[in-house]
């Protein structure tokens, strides 16, 4: 008994110490979308038809960090999702094992559990086996099948996060998979966000249907594949499929496709030439230049997230914007749209200055997970202004004058137009578009409305002021809510007052906040307003 018993406390001490090497990080912060109810124990199985450790029961994504020695560590970063038929993950071979060899290259490793079918058995593998052909695998893998790839998704986005803590680059973000690890890794290359497109992918013996690809973009990323001819499973065809769909749109390609082999080698010792896929795969990356040192790229700024872009408007006028778009961005749902329209102080044509006010609060944590949109911060020119507007600084308060009945300055147009464009190009909620502007910009908010009285669910205008006399019931279909502060030398109050005062004489929904003693920067009290997005999000548009 003493025999048995000693061995086994060192190797499980041994095992303990191991694992708590590891960090391990938790994908969302709380239950994982669409899949809140899910109270299942991830479970591990290791006396199976496989043969192999497989983990199984998985309804809380995570993340098993394995980080390099920082003498060894190349700034390079790699996901990894085992494969398991979507019933389990074959953690040992297509996983940790994995991670282990690519570690000692200076690579840093993040293992990917997904989430997976429920089993009602403690052997998955057999529940699998016994379903394949049916059409209850079929029906189960559909369901689970868009998890497990936003789950992928967002292991991507959160490693490019966390890229300065893991001392790892943000433009070397890998993601390989084997199997049915093989469909995220193919899935993540399609239809990506900046947040998170994989820099390389690999996927080896996949389960990657060409009925599962999307349009290669412009910007795909490199591809390296590995499959087996004699693969069981009939899974050759995709990964070649795949591969001549990006050597046709001439992306970088490499695959390796092996006589024998069958399916789910990983990192098995067969005595085949499979046997040193990797070593193919770790040459593939010198190639594609990433295992060279590369220095963590330094934080990004805290406004990088928003892409840059240029919409051309009549006549070739060019209206430079940024975007923010949602964590793990799919564009085949539906978000809000917010329109954001700066004061005078940031126009101009760097398309930098217009994010100076608003733009962080649209990047706290909070409010990305708990309000979700598509935020566009279009730049007026300088020469230029959102709002037809005859200004007077000869008196005190500074005289301002609004006609309507005149045609629109062009930049208003445009960011009108470009709001209508993305509507349609993007995944919008119609219902659900809005628009806010502090200044200049609140200004071009309420006249926004007046020449589009069908787009807007709900306005937001900061210290801004519009054309009383020819607002009219056609507004109607829009709530307001209006913020000004009382000691405004810049912009006077009463601007604000009388256009509160006019809708409410048309009946329309209007709240109007004014702050005592504060100036023109009556914006910093409006953002502060705990219920600012809230409320917003509370609007649909009227009928």
């Amino acid at each position: 008994m003493k025999k048995f018993f000693l061995p086994l406390v060192i190797s499980f001490f041994l095992f303990s110490f191991i694992n708590a090497q590891q960090k391990v990080i938790q994908l969302y912060d709380g239950p994982a979308p669409g899949s809140e109810t899910w109270n299942w124990e991830e479970k591990e199985n290791d006396k199976n038809s496989w043969g192999t450790k497989v983990v199984y029961n998985v309804s809380k994504p995570t993340l098993i960090v394995f980080a390099p020695d920082a003498d060894k560590a190349n700034g390079t970063a790699m996901i990894i999702a085992p494969g398991g038929g979507f019933h389990a993950l074959s953690i040992n071979s297509e996983g940790y094992d994995v991670a282990k060899w690519l570690v000692q290259k200076g690579v840093t490793c993040f293992v990917l559990k997904y989430r997976l079918i429920h089993c009602l058995t403690n052997d998955p593998t057999e529940e699998f086996t016994k379903k394949l052909g049916t059409k209850e695998l079929e029906d189960q893998t559909g369901k689970l099948i868009p998890l497990a790839i936003a789950d992928a998704r967002n292991a991507i986005a959160y490693v490019r996060k966390h890229a300065t803590e893991f001392n790892i680059a943000t433009d070397r973000i890998g993601f390989i998979g084997f199997s049915a690890g093989g469909t995220l890794a193919g899935s993540v290359a399609f239809g990506y966000s900046k947040e998170n497109k994989p820099d390389f992918f690999a996927p080896i013996y996949p389960f990657f249907p060409s009925s599962m690809h999307g349009t290669v973009a412009n910007d795909a990323p490199p591809l390296f594949t590995v499959t087996a001819t004699d693969d069981h499973f009939g899974f050759a065809p995709h990964s070649i499929d795949l591969y001549s769909k990006w050597i046709a749109n001439k992306k970088d390609a490499e695959m390796h496709l092996y006589a024998k082999g069958n399916h789910g080698f990983g990192m098995r010792k067969q005595n085949l030439p499979t046997d040193n896929w990797i070593e193919r795969f770790y040459e593939w990356m010198g190639v594609m230049g990433l295992l060279a040192k590369k220095a963590p790229a330094p934080a990004n700024t805290a406004f990088d997230i928003y892409q840059k872009k240029e919409y051309v408007y009549a006549d070739g006028k060019t209206l430079p914007y940024r975007v923010l778009y949602p964590e793990n961005y799919d564009k085949t749902k539906k978000y809000p749209l917010i329109l954001f329209l700066h004061g005078s102080g940031e126009r101009g044509n760097d398309n930098e200055k217009q994010l100076t006010h608003g733009a962080k609060l649209f990047l706290k944590d909070e409010n990305r997970k708990n309000f979700p949109a598509i935020v566009v911060f279009p730049q007026c020119p300088q020469e230029s202004a959102w709002a037809v507007i005859k200004i007077d600084r000869n008196v005190q308060p500074v005289k301002m004058d609004f006609d309507y009945t005149m045609e629109g300055n062009w930049p208003l147009l445009a960011a009108n137009d470009l709001v209508r464009k993305l509507s349609n190009e993007e995944g919008v909620d119609k219902s659900k578009i809005y628009i806010s502007g502090l200044s200049l910009g609140g200004m071009g908010t309420f006249e926004s409305v007046y020449r589009n009285p069908d787009l807007y669910a709900a306005a937001l205008p900061i210290c801004g002021g519009g054309d009383v006399n020819h607002y009219d019931k056609r507004i109607t279909k829009t709530a307001f809510w209006i913020f000004h502060g009382d000691a405004d030398a810049s912009v006077d109050v009463k601007l604000s007052r009388e256009m509160v005062d006019k809708l409410k004489s048309l009946k329309a929904e209007v709240k109007y906040s004014e702050y005592p003693g504060v100036k023109h920067n009556s914006w910093d009290n409006a953002f502060a307003e705990a219920e600012y997005l809230s409320w917003m999000f509370g609007h649909k548009k009227k009928k």
